[in-house]
């Protein structure tokens, strides 16, 4: 439905006016006239939250290798969210009770990138600058975003605290990275629980940009923390069914995001990514379906096979490198979930897809 369609006249027998005046009657044309507004609105809400989900995607990219995420014991990264690029190297986080940030190995050859561990250290006065952005959960931070500017500063997507946490890494591309939360901004207002809350984060040239997916509506929270002070305040976003994980920008200039957009409901199930001009709410294009990307993996003997079968699914973090044209797609193991219920947090892999566009970017 388009919205323009009108409901049926609102007087029984049309021929006289007169009975349109009568309480009862006006009470039952106010009712029927809202209530089929409210169904207007809702069908158009619906069909603007649909707007990715349902496009046919112009494939904008090509997947080139795909990676294991391992760490040093030799297991899988666990829990990986949210994805960024800095000094030749991709960095990620742990969105648990993990206070560190992750750079990523890819000079290998193998088929695995080597997850190298940098703590962070956070002080008490940083500590005390959080607990005024308040928590839901104690103390721990939930990092659920990583992004990095050009000047080399991090900026660490704390969901439990609402706070982006500025962070100095030295020596990022040395053998010993050491990362120190610097400075603490809090997001304005609330979300609504623990786990509806900020999900996306990413820096361009003129600030940054971070997301509130609000997984129980097709409704969506865009914030935009411009220099000096780097203040947050909402700009316009699509409605867009399922979640939203993670965010990238496609341009240096901040002007067009890539937005990660799933759902892995009984009513709905879709893995694909949307672009979205920043301050718009209509969706410019699907540029990339990954649910056809996996089925097309299944015969390349090149891929390994924890992708070409089970693993992979639940993506977690998007970065494009606008100087290379590649597109960097990351995936939560469900290492937390799998440990309770099977005893295994090894159980699904964790894996980092590296695509290569098709289109100019």
């Amino acid at each position: 439905m388009d919205g323009t369609t009108r409901p049926p006249h609102a007087c029984p027998g049309g021929s006289s006016r007169a009975s349109c005046f009568s309480a009862p009657t006006v009470g039952r044309s106010v009712a029927a006239s809202g209530f089929t507004l409210l169904v207007v609105l809702g069908l158009a809400v619906w069909s603007a939250a649909l707007a990715c989900s349902e496009q046919a995607c112009e494939q904008h990219f090509l997947l080139q290798e795909v990676r294991e995420v391992r760490v040093a014991d030799g297991g899988y990264l666990r829990e990986a969210s949210g994805l960024t690029g800095f000094g030749g190297h991709i960095w990620t986080v742990s969105d648990k009770n993990d206070a560190a940030i992750y750079r990523l190995d890819l000079s290998s050859r193998e088929r695995v990138a080597a997850a190298r561990e940098t703590p962070l250290h956070i002080s008490p006065a940083i500590r005390q600058a959080l607990s005024a952005c308040r928590s839901h959960r104690g103390d721990r931070l939930d990092l659920e975003g990583i992004a990095a500017d050009a000047g080399g500063l991090f900026f660490l997507l704390s969901e439990n605290y609402r706070a982006i946490l500025i962070t100095e890494v030295v020596d990022p591309s040395g053998p010993t990275p050491r990362a120190a939360v610097t400075d603490v901004l809090c997001v304005p207002d609330r979300n609504l629980s623990a786990n509806d809350g900020l999900e996306g984060l990413s820096a361009f040239s003129g600030g940054l940009l971070t997301l509130e997916e609000g997984k129980s509506s097709p409704t969506k929270r865009l914030y935009r923390c411009l220099p000096p002070d780097r203040h947050c305040s909402p700009v316009r976003f699509p409605a867009l069914d399922g979640r939203t994980p993670d965010i990238s920008f496609r341009d240096p200039h901040g002007t067009r995001l890539l937005v990660l957009n799933t759902a892995s409901g009984l009513l709905e199930r879709f893995n694909k990514v949307c672009e979205v001009q920043v301050g718009d709410q209509t969706v410019r294009a699907c540029v990339l379906d990954l649910d056809q990307v996996k089925e097309g993996a299944k015969s390349r003997g090149d891929l390994p096979e924890s992708f070409r079968r089970e693993g992979g699914m639940n993506y977690e973090g998007i970065h494009f490198d606008a100087a290379t044209g590649r597109l960097y797609i990351i995936n939560d193991n469900n290492a937390v979930w799998n440990l309770i219920f099977y005893q295994d947090a090894d159980r699904e892999p964790t894996l980092l897809l590296i695509f290569t566009h098709t289109t100019p970017p």
